[in-house]
Order: C-alpha cells, then structure tokens, then sequence
C-alpha cells in the first residue's frame, strides 16, 4: 500500500508507521497499568532507602566536622577553624536537617529513634567543645566581643581560669582529644550505624514483595518486545532501503561537492533533482559571492576584514613573518588636484605594483582609503633587505609619469614576528616605524626596532598634511 508507480512514498510509509506504533503503545500501556502501582513500591521504597542512607551519613558527616574543626582551632588557635565551626553548627546545621529530612516517613521507626540518638549525643558533646574553645580564646587573647555566644556563655571553672596560658591550651587539647571524648564518637558512630542496619532490613522486606511482582510484568513486557521488535526490524527495513540510505549518499555528496544520485523514495528522488538544478545555478554565483566578501571591489586585492583574519592565524602560529603597513605619499593633494577618477586609477597602479613585486604567497591587502598592508610569510628579520629592494623598485616606478598618472611614492613600516623588543602588538611597532618614515621624509620605508623610540618626536602635524 505504501507503493505507487512503483516508488516508495514516505508519506504513505508514516501513515502505516504511526499505526503500527499506536497499536504497540496501547499494548504496552496495558502492561505497564498492570505493574505501575508496584513499579511505584519498589521506587518509593529505594528512594526513602536512599534518603534514609544519606539523611544518617550527613549527620555523621556533620559531627566529624564539627570534632575536625574543635580540634584544629584546638591545636593552632587559628579564629577561621572556630568560624568554620560555627558556621557548620549554626548555617549549615547538617545534622539536624539530615534528621528533619526523616521525619515525615520515619519516625517512630527504629532507623529514626537510633538516628535522633546520635544527634542528642552529638548535641551533648558540643558543651566539652564550647569549653575547649574557650579556653583556646582565653589563651591566646581573643578579644570576648568577637567569641560566639556559645563560647562567651561557658563558665570555666576556678581553676582554669587561673591557669596559665600553656595549661590552658593543653587543657583545651585534651578535651577534644581524650578516652571519654572518643568514647562519645564512638557512640554516635554506633548510633549511625544501628540506623543503617535497621534501615536495610526494612527495605531488603519490602523489596522482596516488589520484585516478586515487578518481575511478574517484565516477563509480559519481554513478550510485548519480542512482538514490537519484528514489527520495527521490517519497518526499519524499508527506511534504511528507502531513505537512510539515499540520505546517507546525499550527504557524501555534499562533502564532496558533488550533485545527488536520485535514487530512494519518490519524495527524495523529486529532492535530488531540484538539489541538482539549484546546485548547478548557484555554483558560480557562491564562487563570486565569496570573492567579493573577501577581496577590494576597486584594487582587487585582500579587504580588511581578510587581512584581519589572516594576520590574527599568523599571529597564533609558529611560522616566522613580517608584516608592512604602507600608504600614498602626499595621496590627499593627488584627489584634491586631479580629481577622484584619477586617485582610484593611481591606487589601482599601486596594487598591480604590490600584487607583482612580491611573492604569490605572500597577502597583499587594501586596508583604508590609500593604506595597504602585506604579510609576508616565511620572512625572518635578516631579510629586510628584500623586502627594502622591494619597496624602493615600487617606488622607482611610481615616481615615473610614463602612464600620464601623476607621481607619487609609498611610505611603509616594517615589523617582524622575531623584532626585538616588541610592544603590545605587531600591527603597533609596523604602525610605529610607518609613522617613523611618515616624519623623515616620506618615499621609502623603516623597521621597526628599539631604537626607533628615542627618536620620535610628538605628532604635532595635521594626518591629512602628513600624507
């Protein structure tokens, strides 16, 4: 039914599909309505499991906490460890919230009263803590305004109080440290661990009498699969036949650049010749489209935003270059006197000039109005001498009339990647040695170098008389 004209129709194959699924999917709610309320059981029970395990571990966690901290304010007399305390006692309160979190489903229950029994004894051993803290106060001269309430609230006895700072401290120490200390978290630790006992007894019972019946329905749901999965294998068939596989080669084709083969469903094939009709129309035009994005619409040379793309890739390579910044001696008289006309055509002569002086794989860009910029790859400072015979050839032919444009010459800056010295940025030190020959008499070119600094006086010409 899904055959016309001999083609598979994807349309009339995801009617029958969403059939077959609607039929599978009410089977399958029937079977899972069976085992839904005691799938529930078993979840509830392993989450209440969970939050029951995690609720006493956090309160075990709390109270190690708190002794840890006691313990190194205890040793060093560090303030930020009785801080820490505090705040574990007072904001986080883990022990507490652990227990809270319980209430509502366990207590009453063994787990719960065993767990609520540590608390109290964690609670109790909290006074041996506060007046081992402080102790650690006096002894190290705490101002009182800044001790916790707890702390300013203990009474130290008599003698303490007159006992030197040293007895003090070791006093505090072996509060937190002692047989009768440990003996109180040892029963906590058994408290905790009495909870968990009686929590795994209770969830391994209750578990028993879900799985029983949960694996009751996952044997009806496996006859329920079995039937789905022959249902999906030949459905699946036809897809792959029909259209995986005529997508799978539409996309090696693009990778490719190639047209599409028409094969596969009916539908695919009426994609594939439209694809092919539009690809072929468009090819070139793309091809123009992206020259145009990249290149000057009146030099035919590298735009910036090409330029600023390529030198950032040189920048953040390894490869050694040189980059150098130029523009149109005396460029503003040129338009004011000849007209615009003539201005485009001398930069037009400029950028044939740069295009064949130097190499085919170095960048030759058009930057501004009259700037442009080459990087030249593979260009080490011991050669500045090619890139100088360069620019002064460039400039010999510019200053000839023989073409009826008027004369003019290039100033350039030269930075390597390998200079010495450099500043923030290469475009910077080319900036700095173009500006450089901008102030010594124009017509020619300098590199970049430390001592070009010392040598530069402030800018106090107009840009427009400086070129």
């Amino acid at each position: 039914m899904v055959h016309i004209d001999g083609k598979i129709r994807i349309q009339r194959l995801s009617v029958w599909s969403i059939r077959i699924t609607i039929v599978a999917a009410a089977l399958f709610a029937v079977l899972f309505a069976l085992g839904n309320h005691e799938f529930h059981v078993l979840h509830a029970t392993t989450e209440q499991y969970f939050l029951c395990e995690d609720a006493a571990n956090q309160l075990q966690a709390g109270s190690d906490y708190l002794t840890e901290q006691v313990r190194l304010y205890a040793m060093t007399g560090e303030w930020q460890y009785m801080d820490h305390y505090f705040e574990e006692a007072n904001v986080t309160r883990r022990r507490e919230n652990a227990l809270e979190a319980l209430r509502a489903d366990f207590d009453g229950t063994e787990a719960f009263q065993a767990l609520h029994e540590a608390l109290v004894c964690s609670d109790q051993l909290m006074d041996t803590e506060y007046y081992s803290m402080r102790l650690v106060s006096e002894a190290n001269g705490i101002d009182p305004s800044f001790w916790p309430k707890e702390v300013a609230a203990v009474s130290p006895t008599s003698a303490d109080q007159a006992s030197t700072k040293e007895e003090k401290l070791s006093k505090a120490q072996m509060l937190v440290f002692s047989d009768q200390y440990q003996k109180a978290r040892t029963s906590i630790r058994n408290d905790v661990s009495q909870c968990l006992e009686a929590l795994v007894a209770s969830t391994r019972s209750q578990q028993s009498r879900a799985s029983a019946i949960f694996s009751d329905m996952y044997l009806k749901l496996e006859l329920g699969v079995c039937l789905l999965a022959a249902l999906t294998l030949a459905m699946c068939m036809m897809v792959r036949h029909s259209i995986v596989k005529p997508l799978m080669s539409y996309n090696e084709s693009i990778q490719r650049g190639e047209i599409f083969p028409v094969i596969g469903a009916a539908e695919l094939q009426t994609l594939a010749v439209t694809y092919n009709k539009v690809y072929q129309e468009n090819r070139e035009t793309q091809m123009l489209i992206r020259h145009e994005a990249e290149h000057d619409a009146l030099t035919d040379l590298l735009n910036r935003g090409s330029f600023d793309r390529i030198l950032q890739i040189y920048l953040n390579g390894d490869s050694p270059f040189a980059l150098i910044l130029m523009d149109v001696d005396t460029f503003k008289q040129v338009n004011d006197t000849y007209g615009h006309a003539a201005g485009d055509q001398i930069l037009k002569k400029v950028a044939k000039l740069l295009m064949t002086t130097f190499r085919s794989n170095d960048y030759v860009c058009r930057i501004g109005g009259d700037e442009f910029a080459v990087i030249m790859v593979e260009m080490t400072s011991d050669l500045a001498y090619t890139i100088q015979e360069k620019i002064d050839y460039i400039n010999g032919v510019l200053s000839g009339d023989t073409d009826g444009l008027a004369a003019v010459s290039l100033s350039a800056g030269i930075a390597f990647s390998d200079r010495e010295e450099p500043s923030e940025s290469l475009f910077n030190d080319a900036d700095l040695a173009l500006y450089h020959t901008k102030k010594h008499g124009k017509h020619g070119c300098h590199f970049y170098g430390p001592d070009m600094l010392h040598h530069l006086e402030p800018d106090t010409e107009d840009p427009a008389e400086t070129k």
